[in-house]
């Protein structure tokens, strides 16, 4: 008996339709001073502003490097911290789950998938009995016998069988790769419409990522859910995601299709990510060289956040924050460079010839919030 024939299976909304949003969201951690109060306040600006909708049936990549506020990201969408600003909203409706009934209902729906499998399971506690822990949660009518069936249907669709190799084994007993599809079954217990996974295979060697990654992605397509991949590997978005956002300390920087944002990034910060993957084809003199390090996000730049570290930046960069630049179809960038004026004209010719691009890209266009 499968899971599907145990329960009503959850309405899956068509392909491509909208699922989850974020809206603006702005996430502040204090760090000093009295929290209800401004006196002697300090605060990290972990995420600032940021919105992105993932739909049914698709990948959406979230890059940066660490400490960019990608993870913080997730669990704002999974309601496991509260929001400073902005809201989440579900299939049209705006999240409220500050506890009860109604943080189950969201996390039926939104399951986060961890970047440690060894980290998230209860070491003393045998496959079998974690996942027969979630299974009661979600199924709560099934009988027994039925909860052991549930659980053989979902290290099946998990591609771990015979399920009794596995269910007898204790954490430490699994590689990380069967850890991790696991970690997965025990989310697909929950007949989830979004899948937040954070860094799902850094952890894991090589050669099972490719593994792992494929898994997802079928059950994105075959399930019709949402899937939110939060990686630092710009390379493995392209191969995986149909769509990239880029974030840094904080911002999304440039969104847009993987294959246009990975093969012809616009956003300074995106190409030095790229230029960042290792590539032994590389010639030495053009390899990336050190521009120092992210900055603070308790006392962030002013203006562009990423002006202190950009080999283009303009008076005005680090005077006032850029507005999103249609670059091309579907791809936006936050980023001076795309203004119609001359010294932006000029920063992108220095542009194209430091990446050897031969073509000069033109200016963008500003567009408003929610137009892409």
């Amino acid at each position: 008996m499968t899971t599907a024939e145990m329960t009503v299976t959850r309405d899956r909304a068509e392909p491509g339709a909208a699922v989850l949003e974020a809206r603006h969201v702005t996430k502040e951690f204090v760090v000093r001073g009295n929290p209800f109060t401004r006196r002697g306040r300090r605060v990290v600006h972990a995420v600032d502003d940021v919105s992105l909708v993932l739909y049914a049936g698709r990948i959406t990549a979230l890059v940066g490097e660490s400490g960019s506020g990608k993870s913080t990201f997730a669990r704002l969408l999974a309601a496991l911290h509260p929001l400073t600003g902005g809201e989440v909203v579900y299939r049209g409706e705006v999240v409220d789950a500050k506890g009860g009934k109604r943080f189950r209902d969201h996390v039926s729906r939104v399951q986060l998938i961890l970047q440690d499998p060894f980290g998230s399971f209860n070491p003393v506690a045998t496959i079998a009995r974690t996942l027969l822990r979630a299974v009661r949660i979600h199924h709560k009518a099934a009988s027994p016998a039925q909860r052991r069936s549930i659980i053989e249907d979902l290290l099946a669709q998990v591609s771990l069988r015979p399920a009794a190799q596995f269910t007898r084994k204790y954490p430490h007993e699994l590689s990380g790769g069967q850890l991790q599809r696991i970690s997965i079954a025990r989310a697909l217990a929950a007949d989830p419409d979004v899948f937040l996974a954070d860094e799902p295979v850094s952890s894991l060697d090589v050669s099972i990522r490719l593994g792992v990654l494929n898994l997802l992605r079928r059950l994105t397509e075959e399930r019709r859910v949402a899937l939110l991949y939060v990686t630092h590997d710009i390379a493995s978005a392209r191969y995986f995601a149909a769509d990239t956002a880029v974030m840094y300390a904080g911002q999304l920087v440039e969104h847009g299709d993987s294959e246009q944002v990975t093969q012809n990034a616009a956003h300074p910060y995106t190409q030095l990510l790229i230029a960042s993957a290792p590539d032994p084809s590389r010639a030495v003199e053009n390899r990336v060289r050190d521009i120092g390090q992210p900055p603070s996000l308790i006392d962030p730049p002013s203006g562009c956040r990423f002006h202190p570290r950009c080999p283009f930046a303009m008076a005005r960069c680090s005077e006032e924050a850029p507005p999103k630049f249609a670059v091309d179809d579907g791809q936006w960038a936050r980023c001076w460079l795309y203004a119609d004026d001359d010294e932006a004209a000029a920063g992108r010719a220095q542009n194209a010839d430091l990446y050897g691009r031969g073509e000069i890209r033109r200016a963008g266009r500003p567009v408003p919030d929610g137009e892409l």
